[in-house]
Parts: C-alpha cells; sequence; structure tokens
C-alpha cells in the first residue's frame, strides 16, 4: 500500500520542489497535498488525516512546533517530520518532547531524504499504528551535535549564556574549556576582500581544513564558525600575559600558515584576554572592532585591538567640519571642491588611531549636513533615496574606506546634477548605460548590481529606484531576462551541452541555469530543444 505524505511550508519552490523531486511510489508513498501554513494543515488533516505530514518549523500563523503540538490530539497516528534551517538545541529538545518522528537540519539533499523517507516506509510497515520510537530523535540530535555545538559556542561568545548553564552546556557538549582557574581570549579571522558565491564557501572550507590541523597541535583552542562566517579561536591558559604572547603567537602561526598556502588577503585580529567565560564576549567584540578598523584600511596580517581600536591621539586642533565643508561646495555646485573634503577625510581616518564608534559618529554627522543642504537646495530626499531605503543605513554597512569614498563622491555628483537641472536626463541615461552594459556583459559571472554601479558612477540604491521608475524592472529581473534570451537563442541554433550553454550566459551551476530556464519559458532546456516551447 502507499502511504499518503503532506509537506507544509510556506515557500512555494520548498513545496514543489519537494513534490517533483522524489519518487513517491517508489518508495512506498503518495504525495497527498501541500499546504502553505499550519491553518491550511490542519484544515486538510481534519478531512483526511495522512500518514505523514512534514512541515518547517518557521512559518506564519502557526510555526511547524505548534502545529505538531495539535496533530498530537487531531491526529495522533500522523507521524510528523520537522525540517528546520534553525541547529538551536531549543528547538530540538521541544521537538523531542512532541514526539515527532525525526527532526531534519537544512539543507538537505534529495538522496538524503529519500533515506529518510525508506526508513520511515519501513517503521510504517511494521507498526502502522505504534507509538513513534524516540530513539530516532536522539540519534538525530546525535548526528547534528557538531552543528549545535557550534551554535552554543556563538552564543557562549556572544554573551547569550550566563551562569550554571554554561557548565551545563560545556559538560553536555564535551567541551575541553576550563571553567574556572585561567583566563579567556578570542581570536577571529576573516578575509578582508570578500569573494561572492562558490568561491568563498570555497575559500573558507580550505581555510577552515588548514586551521582545523594547525589548532589540533593546541590542547587550549578550540575553532569554531560565527554567525558572519568568521573564522574564531577561543583560546585559554594562564597567567594572562603568558596567554597575550601565545595567543599572538598563534596568529602569527596561522596567517605564515595560510600565506604559504596562498591565501595573503586574510587578517587574524586579537581581542583582550578576559578572567572569565561571561566576560568572553568582550574579548570578541574587540576582535570584531580590530578587525573592523583593518577591513576599512584593507589592512591584512595579524591585528591587535589594542595597536588598532585604542584611544585615539590626543589632537591640539578642532578637527575639520568635514559635513559643513561639503554642504558649501554642494551650495556652488563645486564638485572639485567636495571631492577634496571627502579625500581628506578618509585619509585622516586612514592614517590616525579611531574608535569605530567615533568613526561611525563622524560619517553620520558629515551625511547629516548633507542632507541638511538638501532643503537650502530644494532638494526632495526622495530623488536621491528611495522612501523604504535608510541611507544612514547604508552608509553604516560600507565595508571599507574605499567603498566610503565613493559612496560620498556618488552622492555629490548626484547632488550636483540634479541641481543643474539635469536628473531627469542624468536618470534616464545610467538607465540606457546599464542596459547596454548588460547586454554586452551578462556573460560575466562576477556581473552584479555593486559592480554595475561601480561602472556607471552612481550608487545601488539610486540606481535601483531609476532602474524600477523607467524601465519597470528590477537588476536581477533584467539580468536574468537577457541571459534567458541568449541560452533560447543558443538551444534552438548550437548544439552545445546545457552546462557549456550555462559557462556562456554567465552562471555556473547547471542546475540553477535549468532552474531559472523553467521558471522563465515554462519548460526545462531538453524540452526547449525537442520543440516544446510555451511560448
Amino acid at each position: 500500500m502507499l502511504y499518503s505524505f503532506v509537506v507544509v511550508d510556506d515557500e512555494p519552490e520548498i513545496r514543489e520542489g519537494i513534490r517533483d523531486t522524489i519518487p513517491w511510489e517508489e518508495l512506498g508513498f503518495r504525495f497527498a497535498g501541500a499546504c502553505s501554513n499550519g491553518n491550511e494543515a490542519l484544515e486538510l488533516v481534519e478531512r483526511s488525516a495522512p500518514d505523514v505530514l512534514m512541515t518547517d518549523i518557521n512559518m506564519p500563523f502557526m510555526d511547524g512546533l505548534a502545529l505538531s503540538e495539535r496533530l498530537s490530539t487531531l491526529a495522533p497516528a500522523t507521524k510528523v517530520l520537522i525540517i528546520s534551517g534553525y541547529d538551536d538545541f531549543e528547538y530540538a529538545r521541544r521537538a523531542l518532547k512532541l514526539q515527532v518522528y525525526d527532526y531534519i537540519v537544512k539543507p538537505i539533499t534529495p538522496s538524503e531524504f529519500k533515506g529518510v523517507l525508506k526508513k520511515l516506509r519501513e517503521q510504517l510497515d511494521q507498526e502502522r499504528m505504534a507509538q513513534y520510537d524516540i530513539e530516532k530523535i536522539k540519534q538525530q540530535l546525535t548526528e547534528n551535535l557538531p552543528i549545535l555545538r557550534e551554535r552554543f559556542l556563538n552564543q557562549l561568545i556572544t554573551g547569550k549564556f550566563k551562569g550554571n548553564s554554561i557548565a551545563e552546556r560545556i559538560a553536555y557538549f564535551t567541551l575541553p574549556v576550563p571553567r574556572t582557574g585561567t583566563f579567556y581570549q578570542c581570536l577571529v579571522m576573516d578575509f578582508i576582500y570578500r569573494k561572492n558565491g562558490e568561491q568563498f564557501d570555497l575559500d573558507l572550507i580550505s581555510v577552515w581544513d588548514l586551521l582545523e590541523k594547525l589548532v589540533g597541535q593546541y590542547d587550549s583552542a578550540i575553532l569554531l564558525r560565527d554567525e558572519e562566517d568568521r573564522l574564531v579561536l577561543l583560546v585559554w591558559g594562564s597567567p594572562p600575559e603568558a596567554l597575550y604572547r601565545e595567543s599572538l603567537k598563534m596568529a602569527e602561526s596561522i596567517r605564515r600558515s595560510l600565506s604559504s598556502s596562498g591565501m595573503d588577503i586574510t587578517a587574524v585580529a586579537l581581542g583582550e584576554v578576559v578572567p572569565e567565560l561571561e566576560a568572553l564576549p568582550q574579548s570578541y567584540q574587540r576582535a570584531l572592532r580590530a578587525l573592523k578598523v583593518a577591513e576599512l584600511r584593507g589592512k591584512v596580517g595579524v591585528i591587535t585591538y589594542r595597536e588598532l581600536a585604542g584611544p585615539p591621539r590626543e589632537e591640539k586642533n578642532t578637527p575639520p567640519n568635514y559635513g559643513k565643508a561639503i554642504a558649501g561646495a554642494l551650495k556652488t555646485s563645486n564638485l572639485e571642491s567636495a571631492y577634496g573634503t571627502i579625500d581628506g577625510m578618509i585619509s585622516a581616518f586612514q592614517s590616525a588611531l579611531f574608535e569605530i564608534g567615533t568613526y561611525h559618529r563622524t560619517l553620520q554627522l558629515v551625511l547629516a549636513s548633507i542632507l541638511q543642504s538638501l532643503e537650502d537646495l530644494e532638494i526632495p530626499q526622495s530623488e536621491l533615496f528611495p522612501p523604504e531605503e535608510d541611507p544612514f543605513e547604508e552608509l553604516r554597512s560600507l565595508k571599507t574606506l574605499d567603498e566610503v569614498r565613493s559612496w560620498f563622491a556618488n552622492l555629490v555628483e548626484s547632488i550636483v546634477a540634479y541641481t543643474g537641472a539635469r536628473q531627469e536626463n542624468f536618470a534616464q541615461t545610467k538607465v540606457r548605460e546599464a542596459l547596454d552594459y548588460l547586454e554586452t556583459h551578462y556573460h560575466d559571472p562576477e556581473l552584479s548590481l555593486q559592480s554595475l554601479c561601480k561602472e556607471l558612477y552612481i550608487s545601488t540604491s539610486y540606481f535601483s529606484a531609476i532602474l524600477k521608475k523607467y524601465h519597470d524592472k528590477t537588476f536581477v529581473e533584467q539580468l536574468t531576462e537577457i541571459r534567458m534570451r541568449r541560452a533560447m537563442e543558443l538551444l534552438r541554433t548550437t548544439g552545445l551541452k546545457t552546462y557549456d550553454i550555462t559557462e556562456q550566459v554567465g552562471l555556473r551551476d547547471p542546475h540553477y541555469f535549468s532552474l531559472c530556464f523553467r521558471k522563465y519559458t515554462g519548460v526545462t532546456p531538453t524540452e526547449f530543444r525537442n520543440g516544446k516551447d510555451h511560448g
């Protein structure tokens, strides 16, 4: 017999992907429906309780855990699978209490999912109405212990655990970290110039493998990855100055090993030594501050909080009022003067020690002065920033001083263009230039909104707004359309393989290309080549 299977997920792509990629009958199941939220699922269950229901944990109206709890009363015989992007310890514990069949942490491959279904079919065959075997969840927890362990360590360095709960978790995960009688420190490593997509993941994996071998030589260090994909070393020892010296040697050794392996674009930042685990977030945050200053300056190598993020030198003279100077230049449309002030501000940050807080406050004051000048120039802010965009947030997200220089330069250029009664023509011209550029560079896999705007010398938020206004499409929609039109032409006129066409239209993954092509045309590349063209 075939067991009925229902999937509950608020993302259509996931529902359809699960429905279309699994050979249900071959595995002993019948796909009996898909729901977008917990309320729809309850209505379906009331009509006809399925044998198996798989639900996402994070959905509107009713999350997966709440749905599972309702099902335990409404349809106790239904086996529940929970699939989640959350690797949180407490989520897994709650799932265990609800006696769900399996707790799966995303991402999961089709082959792994088929394995889950095969095991479920065996259990359904043996005991259709039996109680769920709690050992399955325990097994799942065991399999996910590395993920949960790293999650806990992230919560430890960010201060989310305090007091006795720290000791309990250290014991649960059998971590070698001593609870008392020692000092602690965080070392944080990141790529100063991060690559995009697949290449970044490959670099990260390479560095992780190398660091695991290096850290394995130390008895008092643990390697983890934080929520921003930075690599973190938690080290401990005594006395504090000896620990600091050993950490500095470790950082230098890591840097040399990475350099000899061809990874010359990394920075290793040291936080301060702290006397207890509860204070570890201080060390982590100070390492991040040092890393941020290094990132702003494009500095690589070993960086310490003491070196880069200590108290700034006492200035004898009052620092320049950059915002006032730029606002004055804008009132006379003097671009050269505005550029010069911007360059002077950036040079000051390049050459002097500063606190991150001082840096952000300075930029915010400059932006505030520029925005104030817009009132005098009778320029609506909406002409420069879409209503939903926060320029202060965008400014704060810039990663390097070079990006800050470019951002302010683009802003003052746009203001001067508007005051010269050329804003409308300027916007339309930039859209035409962008479309021409996309038509001739679509095959570049590194092509992005940021790289396009860099070529056009405009900000990403401004370009996104004018593209939507004058072309009624987003950057991604326009680029995808160009790539798919070119792919259709190649499929009609050549015998190239799908992976060759994928590369020629600027994509790296043939599977992703096929998904995009099907979404755009309604058919697969093979069906299109064979004449099944939907229009």
